[in-house]
């Protein structure tokens, strides 16, 4: 039986701008003055009324074509941390897994486009929402490929469009059905985020696993720069995920600490069961304390060498989408491993009231519930996967790469896996 992988969020149109200055004077004059004002940053995420306003100028007819010298852009792509993500992942346990997809779209011309391209992936999109009257969300991204010596970096301006309409009440049951739940980057569906909670907990209570995967969270950095950002109604939420994947400056920024290994420190005392945080080209940084993935010591895994290497070599399209490919491959891993388990997890024990009973829940080190599935997974390998295809995303332009046959991007991340494990 296939493993089935839900996942909501966002899905939008990506319009890829290459080649764009960061330390130019024209990027400078958008540049943030401080944190929420709407500025533009490198490796952050503003909303175009925000930039608007923090400039006084028009996005579409001033901002973006000076910013871009007036140029198209060079690729037009499926785009959204959930919706990247759940393509990686279905295309890495295109064998073993189903994956469904969760979201909202508007009914203009871009939110057709989207469902087209969308249509060319495996992915379940009974559940993609449209709304009329509305307009889909989309980002430009602006990509300075020299930026960091050389390793890239982006930043991005949304709109939000008909992402701010979806509510918890429209994800359906059928999404608790899943073996493994997947909360993408909601802060980009900004209700969603909010309730993110009580929905955490209907997966708990069901026995599914939960994986939440962030994103720049600029309404509450925006709302309180001065406070860490919330996952969630409040901090309780931690103790619903299974494994919690972050970026460096997110994990700061959720945790309100200084360093990635107080962060980790800070989400292992509320109760997440293993963490994941990435840096772009610098190594990872893993821990974990549950039945799920076991007992992982804070530890570094590094980048894949045989990429960094055909960068240098000139194989280059942009850096967007490395991290949500990456949290694609930690999931299609663990599906792929489930698979192999012989059995989707983990039928809950239930009482008679229909909850969870505590035979087959356990406390930690830490004094925090987690839940026992009855199977181990392997959490390094899981970073495996997720390494080289954050990695693979280097070499094509846009988060999402659209395959001609089916497994033609596992093979190309067959390759890459082998390189890494001889590194």
């Amino acid at each position: 039986m296939a493993v089935r992988i839900s996942g909501v969020g966002c899905c939008l149109l990506d319009r890829i701008y290459d080649n764009i200055d960061f330390q130019s004077e024209t990027f400078r004059k958008y540049w943030s003055q401080k944190p929420g004002d709407g500025g533009l940053e490198p490796g952050k995420l503003t909303f175009e009324e925000e930039l608007e306003r923090f400039s006084g100028q028009s996005f579409v007819k001033e901002i973006l074509p000076s910013l871009t010298k007036g140029q198209e852009p060079k690729k037009e792509n499926v785009g959204g941390p959930c919706i990247v993500a759940l393509i990686n992942a279905s295309q890495l346990a295109y064998k073993e897994s189903e994956v469904c997809f969760y979201g909202c779209r508007g009914d203009d011309d871009v939110g057709v486009g989207l469902l087209e391209k969308l249509s060319q992936t495996r992915l379940d999109l009974s559940h993609y929402r449209m709304e009329k009257g509305s307009e889909t969300a989309s980002t430009s991204v602006l990509s300075d490929p020299n930026y960091d010596n050389g390793h890239g970096e982006r930043t991005f301006v949304n709109t939000i469009g008909a992402s701010w309409n979806y509510l918890p009440d429209e994800v359906d049951e059928s999404f608790y059905d899943s073996d493994i739940c997947v909360f993408g980057s909601t802060a980009l569906v900004p209700r969603i985020h909010q309730g993110l909670l009580p929905m955490l907990k209907k997966a708990k209570a069901k026995g599914r696993i939960t994986v939440v995967n962030t994103v720049y969270d600029f309404l509450n950095e925006k709302e309180h720069p001065e406070k860490r950002w919330p996952m969630g109604e409040s901090d309780e939420s931690y103790r619903f995920i299974d494994l919690l994947l972050v970026d460096h400056e997110e994990a700061l920024r959720l945790s309100g600490c200084k360093d990635i290994p107080s962060a980790i420190a800070f989400f292992r005392e509320k109760g997440t069961g293993a963490v994941i945080v990435t840096n772009g080209a610098q190594n990872i940084h893993l821990w974990a304390d549950s039945p799920l993935f076991g007992k992982i010591e804070v530890q570094t895994m590094p980048v894949s060498k045989a990429v960094g290497e055909a960068l240098k070599q000139g194989r280059k399209g942009d850096s967007t989408g490395c991290g949500d490919n990456f949290a694609g491959g930690v999931i299609g891993s663990l599906a792929r491993q489930m698979f192999d388990n012989g059995q989707p997890p983990y039928s809950s024990t239930k009482g008679e009231n229909g909850q969870l009973t505590t035979d087959n829940i356990q406390r930690t080190d830490y004094g925090l519930w987690t839940m026992d599935y009855g199977l181990t997974l392997d959490l390094r390998e899981a970073c495996r996967w997720g390494i080289v295809s954050g990695g693979f995303a280097c070499f094509y332009y846009g988060g999402t790469y659209l395959e001609e046959k089916e497994g033609e991007k596992f093979a190309y991340l067959q390759e890459l896996y082998d390189q890494y494990l001889k590194q």
